[in-house]
């Protein structure tokens, strides 16, 4: 565990990064990127959690390394009232590990296991979000030689002030009272522009990836036909050994000497064939997946958790759902006809569900002529934490939807003319 001991001009106010689970693992840095703790504990209980947290200082930003944030951050940043950062990808392993021994290694920390990992990258996560913002405050305080806190200037525009009026605030100019921390804030311009940014820095992670895999496929390779040489000899003076006609105690020493090198020489050979096949199974998928994406084969079903307002509300802000794009809805059970209709306004293409929707919210997708399909029906797998679609397995059942739709229309119809007919004939 990291602590560094605070002054007592007062309370410090952090970035906190949590990693929940059975194990919780705990990050806080200050606003200037310094590390202020780093720890985790088995079974840390939320109070004690609280505790501790606020012996560190007072947190502006509870910060998570997946989207959306766990129960145990959104309760945080409650307790705290603290503005709850989630990335708008979850970080991959891969940028998790290389983020935080980075500045591990910077700030000569010892990180102990996985969950400090991450708490510190989405510490991290956090911070570089709202680095250009902070440095920008640091210059104004001290190009106008500002009589206020540059840290408390942060905490006001991380909750939504602009910097001009947060001065105002902290100068006693203006008497407003902070508004009530939101996710991230962002605007969907500049959302989508930090989108294309993640998704961008992902790519070119995933790049560097491929080229390391690369480098190492060719590199172990070598090292197997090393080993298999050195194995080949080994076995070479194993025989020629036991051909030579030298003193017992002297010849059973060097045979028991070069066997237990060839047991060692084959273990390498084990542990490098092994990495070399979890290496090949991975590239594979990135190339396989790589070659989907571009070639139109996979469809992105932009997930709502629940099949509510707030569920949709937050669905459409994390994803930026737009017309013409495909809806998955993974508890459709919630919803009824006013749900429906806000969803169904919003233009979807068509609408996959996990499990039964009621016969109310049918009928409004139904007047939208909007396809809802069983998620069954699909050919699906999730891809860094987002579920994609077959397009031909989608197009397959949008299709079936709608000849499904067109024949209940047609024994509508037919049942309202024989109807029809029937009182024609009573009247006759």
């Amino acid at each position: 565990m990291l602590l560094l001991m605070l002054g007592k001009s007062g309370m410090k106010r952090l970035i906190v990064g949590v990693d929940p689970g059975v194990t919780v693992g705990l990050a806080a840095l200050s606003f200037d990127g310094v590390p202020i703790s780093v720890d985790s504990r088995r079974n840390w209980a939320l109070s004690d959690l609280i505790k501790t947290i606020s012996k560190l200082g007072e947190p502006t930003i509870i910060s998570s390394d997946v989207t959306p944030a766990s129960a145990l951050l959104e309760k945080l940043s409650v307790k705290f009232n603290a503005v709850l950062f989630a990335p708008l990808l979850s970080m991959t392993a891969d940028e998790k590990h290389q983020t935080a021994r980075a500045y591990a290694e910077l700030q000569g920390l010892k990180l102990r296991n996985a969950h400090e990992v991450d708490a510190l990258a989405s510490a991290l996560k956090a911070y570089q979000h709202y680095e250009k913002k902070f440095e920008q405050i640091n210059a104004r305080v001290k190009k106008q030689k500002l009589k206020v806190s540059a840290d408390d200037a942060k905490d006001l525009v991380v909750r939504g002030h602009t910097l001009k009026r947060a001065i105002q605030i902290l100068q006693g100019s203006e008497k407003i009272q902070p508004p009530p921390p939101l996710k991230r804030p962002v605007q969907s311009e500049e959302r989508l522009k930090s989108l294309i940014e993640e998704l961008e820095e992902r790519l070119s992670r995933e790049r560097e990836t491929s080229k390391r895999l690369r480098a190492a496929n060719k590199e172990l390779s070598l090292k197997m036909k090393t080993l298999k040489t050195e194995i080949s000899n080994l076995q070479e003076k194993i025989e020629q050994t036991r051909s030579e006609q030298s003193a017992q105690t002297r010849r059973e020493r060097e045979y028991q000497m070069l066997l237990d090198e060839l047991k060692k020489a084959k273990a390498r050979v084990s542990e490098y064939s092994a990495q070399l096949e979890a290496y090949k199974t991975r590239f594979n998928q990135l190339q396989r997946l790589r070659e989907l994406e571009s070639k139109g084969k996979l469809v992105l079903l932009k997930p709502a958790e629940a099949f509510t307002e707030n569920g949709l509300t937050k669905a459409f802000q994390l994803y930026g759902v737009k017309a013409g794009d495909y809806m998955l809805l993974l508890d459709p059970s919630g919803g009824g006809a006013s749900t429906a209709e806000t969803l169904a306004k919003r233009g979807p293409k068509a609408i996959v569900t996990k499990g039964s929707m009621s016969h109310h919210a049918l009928e409004v997708f139904a007047k939208y002529l909007i396809p809802v399909l069983p998620l069954e029906r699909l050919e699906t797998e999730w891809i860094e934490g987002l579920p994609y679609a077959e397009s031909e397995s989608l197009r397959k059942a949008v299709k079936q939807v709608g000849e499904m739709e067109a024949s209940k229309a047609y024994e509508e119809i037919r049942t309202i003319i024989e109807d029809h007919r029937k009182e024609v004939e009573e009247k006759i």
